[in-house]
């Protein structure tokens, strides 16, 4: 496969990777491994786990950089400033943390099991011990009422105090939307993505999405929700058209068993985009300009 050169300057912050109970296609050694020379970075992700805590490949020339995260479900213990601190002091630059994903209210009561049987090969589907949704606690930002909580303020002094970047995770756009207005507004935060907020199952109306823009808050728009949840080209290149590219990054979200590797996605991703009319400068500021400032 030929890839494009400008994936030797891009930073790709969303990809999956194992060990997780959903089957994953790398490890990040794997990642690490298979993206040498392709990429000049990657953002890993874990549902379950702290990436810190996975074993970090030495340094090679020609080896993308890592950016950890760690993702604010019950398995580090929910909204929990500790789980920040520890990855962040141990990682060499600006980590991600994602709100929750798995466990997020909106996003838990609107299926069957803890995790989505999209999400896993229909061969091995059978094979895993799928948790009822229904009896796991949901997260929400909110105190009960709508309050942001005492508990996720403190995760966001945490983001905040550590340099981290916040990635909303699948908060629903309301709570995306209060969140951000007081990370901004009360604690003065510089770095925050919305996550891929034309996703069905957040659906933030672009209005909202412009208005957050104009707070310094990056969208995202990732190659996964075309090759999986089939959202069409057309409508992710209308979606950076209406919120400008200088608003939004690229991603590939990928890393499931069955997906392409990120640099196969992301050629296919960029090729996609070029035909519904989006520019290799609009490209670049997404791919390359954006993500770069929000590691530094």
């Amino acid at each position: 496969m030929e890839y494009p050169e400008i994936l030797k300057q891009a930073i790709d912050l969303h990809v999956h990777i194992g060990p997780e109970i959903i089957p994953r296609r790398f490890t990040l050694a794997e990642l690490i491994a298979y993206e040498k020379s392709k990429l000049k970075g990657v953002g890993v992700k874990n549902h379950f786990f702290p990436t810190r805590a996975m074993a970090q490949p030495r340094y090679e020339n020609g080896n993308p950089i890592v950016i950890n995260s760690v993702v604010l479900n019950h398995y580090v213990g929910g909204f929990n400033p500790d789980a920040i601190q520890a990855s962040a002091e141990l990682s060499e630059r600006s980590i991600i943390v994602w709100f929750p994903t798995l466990h997020a209210e909106k996003f838990l009561r609107s299926q069957k099991f803890e995790i989505p049987e999209e999400w896993v090969d229909t061969k091995i589907r059978g094979k895993l011990k799928l948790r009822r949704a229904e009896g796991i606690k949901a997260l929400s930002i909110f105190d009960g009422g709508k309050r942001i909580s005492k508990e996720v303020e403190s995760v966001v002094h945490a983001i905040k105090e550590h340099n981290a970047i916040l990635a909303t995770g699948h908060l629903s756009w309301e709570e995306s939307y209060e969140l951000v207005k007081f990370a901004v507004g009360k604690i003065g935060m510089k770095k925050i993505i919305i996550t891929h907020p034309i996703y069905q199952r957040i659906l933030m109306p672009v209005d909202v999405q412009k208005e957050l823009a104009r707070m310094g808050v990056l969208m995202e728009q990732c190659y996964s929700m075309y090759s999986i949840d089939k959202v069409p080209m057309s409508e992710i290149a209308t979606q950076i058209k209406e919120v400008g590219a200088n608003n939004c990054i690229l991603s590939s979200d990928v890393g499931q068993a069955f997906s392409k590797s990120p640099s196969e996605a992301l050629t296919d991703f960029i090729s996609l985009l070029r035909q519904e009319g989006v520019t290799e400068q609009e490209i670049e500021i997404m791919l390359v300009e954006n993500p770069n400032k929000l590691i530094s």
